[in-house]
């Protein structure tokens, strides 16, 4: 192997801009005329509960005047994992408590999952020696009614779940000052009856409780210790803001700096892209809003579950108006809540018969037919996913959310779900060409404007030579996308790498109105992983090199001469935001000589 010296230049680039600084460098100028997501370094809770212990043991709770057995039934998602909690035959309170220590000041939701057997009625507490107490009565019977017996709770919410004899209840409370608190659930022989002389056999089922300052409404199992999971924050950056983005748990290693998020304009199609609850097709599936946070740190994350019903499929679907022979790309961002497999589907009267992939939501695995997708998981058990399909007809149609019972399922599959076991949803997006950054919408179609970043400077490319060095990754979508254009900035006197429409890189140059270069003949594909390119040019010799090998030469070009402006990841003025690269631009350096092919190999080797 060669040595340092002897394989990279002398010279000193007169440009570098490096992103993993995390901001521009002085002499870019940058901008976008709407705000845009980005994955963030900054980590968010995600998930949490406060409990050492979801489902009550007689070891860690207090069983006070009653027995705590546990595995006695089955448990809302079909295991029998519940417990019973059965009254002795004292005259006293008859319950059951788990202690946790809270600070004053705290928003605490508790979640737990009652069944009668024997007793109806039972209070759910949260009470603590140095902290206000708040206490609901539930009524499980009927639809379920709920009743505020102390405090000042907010939030209360009583909900069947099928028909198990299940019932769903929670409420929210603001401790007041630090101490031990106690999550509390009593036994009621009446309405705001809580002393009583027991009989000696009646009481309740319970299981999954949980207790968590997030707000959140499903449970996280566990068992001696609490739970609590950070994860990546998506984040929206304001108008002309620049988007430095980084990698979420399995893209690269976590954390790490991804580059200068740069993208052409785009649409989401999807007229509601959080709120689950106001898609138009709810079939044979339970929709809520709001009960897990999501990938952008807040409380907006929906949960999807499917209805008892085997002889029918179970799904969310919406509609948008599609145009025969384009390419769309449905994405979302999905969790395990139980339900494991899930599916995006082209409706057949859009994309035709059996488009469709599935996911594992497990394992990141995906299965698909007929269209192209991907899983990326981006923390605390949440993915990415995507799939895209073309359309066959001029009509109404869309991409469906589906619920599936395998990792191979066919297309919108016929299984019987428990109405306790969901999908977690948030930010689903559709939109032509590939899968860009989330774009919110609430209602209506939205657009986020297209991102510009160039450096121009009449002095600094004045030579009449040039070298390029770019790093960073790409998402590819059609039409000639650049990583970087040289130009006077104008369409016939510039020095371009790209795509050639997605299947090769390339290198073309204009010199006075004529193309002299626009060869692709041995190019390598760069869409997948991170990449270097070198593009050198001088009279007579332009060559373009990637990942350390020279793929293109040409020994007969002509330079254009008055280049004023080089932009990043995007072409020159006057061709609008088409051609951006939808990805990242990690580092772009500027030589003003054309570096030898064995400088430019050097500077494009991974180490």
């Amino acid at each position: 192997m060669s040595d340092y010296s002897s394989t990279y230049p002398t010279q000193s680039p007169t440009f570098a801009f490096d992103a993993k600084a995390g901001k521009l460098d002085s002499r870019l100028s940058y901008s976008r005329s709407s705000g845009g997501t980005y994955m963030s370094n900054e980590k968010a809770l995600n998930s949490e509960n406060l409990l050492t212990y979801s489902n009550p043991n007689d070891t860690a709770w207090t069983d006070d005047d009653v027995t705590l057995d546990v595995n006695q039934v089955a448990s809302p998602d079909g295991s029998v994992n519940a417990s019973s909690v059965t009254e002795n035959s004292a005259n006293a309170d008859h319950r059951i408590l788990l202690s946790t220590p809270i600070n004053s000041g705290v928003s605490l939701t508790v979640v737990a999952y009652v069944k009668a057997n024997g007793r109806t009625i039972v209070q759910l507490g949260q009470t603590g020696i140095y902290s206000a107490s708040s206490w609901v009565e539930f009524d499980l019977s009927g639809s379920g009614t709920a009743t505020t017996r102390g405090g000042s709770p907010t939030n209360v919410s009583i909900a069947q779940i099928g028909s198990t004899g299940w019932y769903k209840i929670s409420y929210s409370s603001t401790t007041t000052s630090s101490g031990t608190h106690y999550t509390q659930l009593k036994l009621c022989d009446a309405a705001n009856s809580t002393v009583y002389t027991g009989d000696g056999s009646s009481g309740v089922y319970v299981y999954g409780f949980n207790l968590s300052t997030t707000g959140q409404l499903v449970t996280d199992a566990t068992s001696s210790q609490r739970h609590r999971e950070y994860s990546p924050l998506l984040k929206e950056a304001s108008a002309d803001s620049p988007r430095f983005e980084f990698a979420a748990d399995g893209q690269s290693a976590a954390g790490s700096p991804l580059g200068l998020l740069i993208e052409a304009q785009a649409t989401n199609l999807q007229t509601y892209s959080s709120d689950f609850t106001s898609w138009s097709g709810q079939n044979r599936v339970t929709t809520t809003s709001n009960v897990a946070i999501a990938p952008n740190g807040l409380l907006e994350a929906d949960i999807v579950i499917a209805n008892t019903s085997s002889t029918q499929s179970h799904n969310l679907s919406n509609t948008s108006t599609l145009a025969s022979g384009t390419t769309y790309t449905a994405s979302v961002y999905a969790k395990d809540a139980g339900q494991r497999y899930i599916q995006l589907s082209g409706s057949t009267g859009a994309f035709g018969s059996f488009q469709y992939a599935t996911f594992d939501l497990q394992t990141g695995s995906v299965d698909t037919t007929g269209v192209t997708a991907s899983a990326v998981s981006v923390g605390n058990g949440y993915y990415r996913i995507q799939a895209t399909v073309t359309a066959t007809a001029s009509v109404t149609g869309g991409v469906s959310i589906g619920l599936a019972n395998s990792a191979t399922a066919s297309r919108l599959p016929l299984f019987a779900g428990n109405e306790y076991d969901g999908i977690i949803l948030f930010g689903y997006q559709l939109e032509v060409g590939a899968a860009s950054s989330l774009i919110s919408t609430s209602g209506s179609t939205a657009t986020r404007s297209a991102d510009s970043c160039s450096v121009v400077d009449a002095t600094l490319f004045s030579s009449g030579e040039h070298t390029i060095i770019w790093e960073g990754d790409t998402d590819y979508a059609p039409n000639d996308k650049r990583f970087f254009a040289l130009s006077d900035g104008s369409m016939t006197n510039r020095f371009v790498a790209d795509h050639d429409n997605g299947t090769a890189t390339r290198l073309r140059n204009w010199a006075d109105g004529v193309k002299n270069v626009d060869k692709s003949t041995g190019v390598v594909d760069m869409l997948v992983g991170s990449h270097k390119l070198a593009a050198t040019v001088k009279t007579n010799e332009s060559q373009l090199v990637v990942d350390g090998t020279r793929r293109q030469v040409d020994t007969s070009c002509v330079v254009g001469g008055g280049m004023n402006q080089l932009a990043i990841n995007s072409t020159t003025t006057g061709a609008g935001s088409t051609y951006n690269m939808n990805g990242h631009c990690k580092r772009i350096t500027y030589f003003n000589v054309a570096l030898s092919q064995t400088e430019a190999e050097a500077l494009t080797s991974n180490p």
